[in-house]
């Protein structure tokens, strides 16, 4: 059977990493964020790398311990058996297939200022033309080509666009600060009450703010392609959210303080300027920054491409990690001649084409990802404390000191973000899992009754769902935000409690065996499926 090469030095996987946060979220985040929080959005920020660096923490062991193609998808599959593992491989699925769209979606709505044929100008809003959705789909084909012929091809590619992506976006933050009339222009220093801390928790979960940060495990989806991973993986975890803070803190910042006093004649809810559509490039073009402008039209293109192209790669990894795993057939982990996941590729190819026609706009199509993203977080903190629950002495590269205490903050900082997506986002994600659900039953021609592992997932629906409708993020706002955070605390404990308590030893013996056989992800995973079937 063909293996997939670790080719990936520690370099190149921090950059593509951190590069891949820098997408579509740095052209629309400051603009959107600033609008549902105001200046408070530069605390959104900060919450965001907090929970972001605590949710990574146990990933970072995870990773070094086992290195696989598709990351995090394989660890509920080693610690809860086959069924857990599929739901999680799902959702993580759900999340990564319509992020090269949206990079793409990003792209299509800067070039509209150029090509006005690309967008429906009879609907309200952004909605791409018929015309758009072809060009779109021209578009994810090419990353989808280019993902095909082999990970060094990707490997060169990518270096050169992460570092133009990154010299854009600190070439429009001087800019903006040249301009501003202070570094402290707009800026309010009084405490948040509780309707701006809507705002902020609004603008972290539907603002592109959550998003922005999903890039940070794009490294561990390749872990099987990685050198030296135990290394590798938590500097490229722990490096991209760090990397990606101070990029976003800084654009929000200069943004905030260089928006002219006429575009806020009606209060940040109501922010608009001429060419606002493309947020960045039209402030540059009311500040008279016409290199800026320029520079940020061509970065449009090149930086939401380069996000695509990581994303592409990495969903084809979770699909190949599906397929080693048995949760689809055997063919989805076939490699090609260059020794690329192709029928992967073209599967989410498929789908993320299908993705353009409900989702016609950059906020749209990001809400509902940013949700699966979410819930996709808990696979660290139920797996590493499950893990250490049963195999407690097994020491890898990384190995992380008060887990007790960072998964159960981690878990709790997830629950948070779910809530604030709004209870219209929760129900959906919800009725995506139960559709997982019955796709599994159904290949796998189990009762309901052997399926053990669903009743967390119905504790866990059960007990969030009332929660968002009660609350006042889409709910009927019947508990506060303060009773929502107090609430969340011990629903958080019983629900990761019961995830550890519903491990399966016998299937965490597959974590002992891929060890024992960890030449190669690949073998290390089809041996240890393979004992533990029997």
């Amino acid at each position: 059977m063909m293996m997939l090469e670790r080719v990936i030095s520690k370099g190149n996987l921090l950059l593509m990493s951190a590069g891949s946060m820098v997408g579509a979220s740095w052209l629309f985040s400051p603009y959107i964020s600033v609008k549902m929080a105001g200046t408070y959005a530069m605390l959104a920020w900060f919450i965001a790398a907090v929970f972001m660096f605590i949710i990574a923490l146990p990933l970072c062991e995870l990773g070094s311990l086992f290195p696989v193609a598709g990351g995090m998808v394989n660890y509920p599959n080693m610690t809860h058996g086959r069924g857990f593992g599929f739901l999680f491989s799902w959702v993580s699925w759900l999340a990564y297939v319509v992020c090269g769209p949206i990079e793409v979606q990003a792209v299509m709505q800067y070039a509209s200022h150029f090509f006005p044929r690309l967008v429906d100008k009879s609907l309200p809003g952004f909605h791409l033309s018929d015309f758009g959705i072809y060009c779109a789909i021209a578009t994810l084909l090419i990353v989808t080509i280019i993902n095909s012929f082999g990970l060094r091809l990707f490997i060169h590619c990518n270096r050169f666009i992460s570092i133009f992506k990154f010299i854009v976006p600190t070439c429009a933050i001087i800019g903006f600060f040249v301009v501003a009339p202070s570094l402290t222009h707009h800026m309010e220093w009084r405490l948040p009450n509780q309707q701006d801390f809507y705002g902020i928790c609004s603008a972290l979960s539907l603002g592109g703010i959550a998003f922005a940060f999903t890039g940070f495990q794009n490294g561990l989806m390749m872990a099987g392609e990685v050198k030296n991973p135990a290394k590798a993986l938590p500097l490229s975890l722990l490096g991209a959210v760090v990397i990606g803070f101070f990029l976003y803190s800084s654009l929000q910042w200069s943004f905030i303080i260089a928006v002219p006093d006429t575009a806020l004649s009606q209060g940040w809810q109501n922010l608009s300027f001429s060419g606002d559509s493309g947020p960045l490039v039209g402030l540059a073009l009311v500040l008279g920054l016409g290199g800026i402008a320029t520079l940020l039209m061509i970065d449009a293109s090149v930086s939401p491409l380069g996000t695509a192209l990581v994303y592409s790669a990495a969903t084809a990894r979770i699909l190949y990690a599906m397929g080693i795993n048995k949760d689809l057939p055997k063919k989805v982990s076939k490699l090609n001649r260059y020794k690329v996941p192709a029928f992967a590729l073209i599967i989410n190819f498929l789908v993320g084409s299908l993705s353009f026609l409900p989702f016609s706009g950059w906020q749209n199509m990001v809400a509902f990802l940013s949700s699966c993203s979410i819930l996709s977080y808990l696979i660290g903190p139920i797996c590493l404390l499950s893990f250490r629950y049963h195999r407690p002495h097994v020491e890898g590269g990384f190995r992380l000191k008060g887990a007790k205490l960072f998964c159960f903050l981690g878990f709790y900082a997830a629950l948070l973000m779910l809530i604030w997506c709004g209870f219209d986002i929760v129900w959906k994600l919800a009725v995506a899992i139960g559709i997982g659900v019955f796709f599994h039953i159904v290949a796998d021609q189990k009762s309901l009754k052997e399926e053990k592992w669903l009743l967390w997932f119905v504790m866990f629906f059960t007990l969030m769902i009332p929660i968002s409708y009660l609350s006042h993020f889409g709910g009927i706002a019947k508990i506060s935000l303060l009773e929502t955070f107090m609430i969340l605390l011990p629903v958080s404990y019983i629900l990761l409690s019961f995830a550890v308590k519903f491990a399966i030893p016998d299937a965490i013996q597959m974590l002992s065996i891929y060890t024992q056989n960890a030449s190669n992800d690949s073998e290390g995973l089809i041996a240890a499926q393979i004992k533990y079937d029997s």
